[in-house]
């Protein structure tokens, strides 16, 4: 078991949707070897907005009800979404915590394109293609890019 990397929003007949990666060695892995050429950055997992005051109440299954839940959500997405630099210089390609953890975290399809260029620019000059990245990496990222990035749960 670990964490599943799913494109959302590709057609049924798209190869390379969903890549599954073990919860520590696999993702820590994966990172290090993006992180290692240039295709993420480091980044600490951002605080959530605060749910404490939700209920049963605030939502009708995982329908939200009330404004107190459709805010809550609106600035639940907003924050997975974000590309974690908080407030600091945009970094090029993938935070770290939207792989690292299986949050829900939105990896725009910006963010994978600019991993992709990194890891061409990488191969070019004679970089080896990880381990860590077997043979579904690079392909999904492809499928990512093109229909609007990837979650991650």
């Amino acid at each position: 078991m670990g964490y599943t990397l799913q494109v959302q929003n590709a057609p049924a007949h798209e190869d390379t949707t969903r890549i599954e990666r073990g919860f520590t060695v696999g993702t820590a892995r994966l990172c290090e070897e993006m992180v290692a050429l240039g295709m993420a950055h480091p980044s600490p997992v951002p605080d959530f907005p605060d749910s404490d005051h939700l209920g049963a109440a605030d939502f009708d299954g995982e329908l939200p009800v009330t404004d107190r839940a459709r805010d809550y959500l609106r600035a639940l997405a907003a924050l997975q979404v974000d590309h974690g630099t908080h407030g600091a210089t945009r970094r090029w390609g993938i935070p770290t915590h939207k792989v690292s953890s299986g949050d829900g975290w939105h990896v725009t399809a910006d963010e994978c394109n600019e991993a992709l260029t990194a890891y061409e620019n990488a191969r070019v000059v004679g970089a080896p293609h990880p381990d860590a990245f077997a043979d579904d990496v690079v392909p999904f990222l492809r499928t990512a890019a093109r229909f609007g990035g990837f979650r991650v749960h």
